[in-house]
């Protein structure tokens, strides 16, 4: 399987590797800037920023075009604001802009997000098939705001308020979308306001380069019909990353773990259902190939390095969905597998570009994003 991965791993790919091999500028600096960090940069003498032009491809979404910019310490020491737009050649697109801090007293991880991009529905349940597939243009608009207070030096709390708008903007005809419609909660449109609680324990030594501990957080949401707003649920989730260097080759080998936990239970719309597929979880599965009230999913890699800024590893992920806590059943856990490249495009260190390929029962599909999966 790896051999087949290796093999179809996209240009792209090898062209970074070639630019990331590039000989470094004569010049009297002690670092190449494609290969190594800056170490001014990393001792927080020169601004840490990333502008980068984008080109994104997935599966579900095509090829497209964009810019992405990245900057810390815009307010303060340890803050980080991050800024997208993306366009692709099918005419849909993405902005989004992020700001955090870390809740050293008082911290905010603040999104807002405008989409339209084509989504598919298979189906509820862990049995749907992939030629029931249905394909719908929804249009989003969202702003998330966690206010977390720090407790301790790894241990922080606090609230979240969620807005959203959802639109039905187009549906195939064709598919098994029609059919379910007529049970379906927000298939026309919908707008939710939630709140939340959360929990965080966070010991890992960086937010963007993990080589080594813990990141646990837990978190209770209650969204409730107010006016103009359509739904009652509750959504809990639990995710834990674990990061570990091994081989005693210091941080250039890790080892990676991921275990999320996303229930929900009420009147939920489904484009809000758990659900299996995509960049992050099961690589290899179309996003949202998979959907239910409940999602089981873990992910494993070996990540190791070949520069300070090119990495590669080796995937293997697993889940599956379910209709409630008691309908779980390992013994029909969902794997997929792959390896990817991953580098940390200069002059910063917040801005990576990540080449997936993921092979799953239905197929092999290549990612190329901006994101680490955990």
């Amino acid at each position: 399987m790896l051999l087949k991965i290796w093999r179809r791993l996209p240009i792209a790919a090898w062209f970074v590797l070639g630019l990331a091999l590039a000989p470094a500028a004569a010049d009297d600096r002690a670092f190449s800037t494609w290969l190594d960090f800056n170490p001014q940069i990393e001792r927080g003498e020169k601004k840490n920023y990333n502008l980068l032009p984008l080109f994104v491809s997935s599966p579900e979404r095509g090829q497209g075009f964009g810019l992405k910019y990245a900057q810390q310490s815009l307010l303060n020491r340890e803050d980080v604001v991050r800024v997208q737009a993306i366009q692709t050649l099918l005419g849909k697109s993405s902005y989004d802009l992020v700001y955090e801090f870390p809740p050293r007293s008082f911290g905010m991880e603040m999104k807002l997000t405008y989409e339209n991009f084509t989504k598919f529905y298979y189906g509820i349940g862990s049995q749907s098939r992939e030629e029931d597939e249905s394909a719908y243009d929804p249009e989003l608009i969202a702003a998330r705001v966690p206010l977390l207070y720090g407790l301790s030096k790894h241990v922080s709390a606090g609230v979240s308020f969620d807005y959203q708008e959802w639109k039905m903007i187009r549906a195939d005809a064709n598919g098994i979308l029609p059919r379910d419609s007529p049970h379906l909660i927000g298939t026309e449109q919908s707008r939710l306001y939630t709140t939340g609680l959360l929990m965080r324990w966070d010991s890992r030594n960086s937010r963007t380069n993990p080589t080594h501990g813990l990141f646990a957080e837990g978190s209770v949401e209650y969204a409730k019909s107010l006016v103009r707003a359509h739904g009652n649920f509750t959504r809990a989730a639990f995710e834990t990353r674990a990061f570990h260097p091994f081989w005693n080759h210091g941080e250039h080998h890790v080892f990676g773990l991921r275990l999320f936990l996303d229930y929900t239970s009420g009147d939920v719309p489904f484009y809000r259902l758990p659900e299996l597929g995509g960049i992050f979880f099961n690589r290899g599965l179309l996003e949202g190939r998979f959907r239910d009230s409940l999602a089981v999913t873990g992910n494993i890699e070996y990540r190791f390095r070949i520069t300070d800024r090119l990495h590669w590893a080796f995937f293997t992920d697993a889940g599956n969905v379910y209709p409630r806590l008691r309908a779980v059943n390992f013994r029909r856990t969902k794997f997929t597998g792959g390896t990817g490249m991953r580098y940390y495009v200069p002059p910063g260190n917040l801005l990576l570009a990540r080449v997936d390929g993921g092979l799953s029962s239905e197929g092999f599909r290549v990612y190329l994003t901006f994101d680490h999966p955990f």
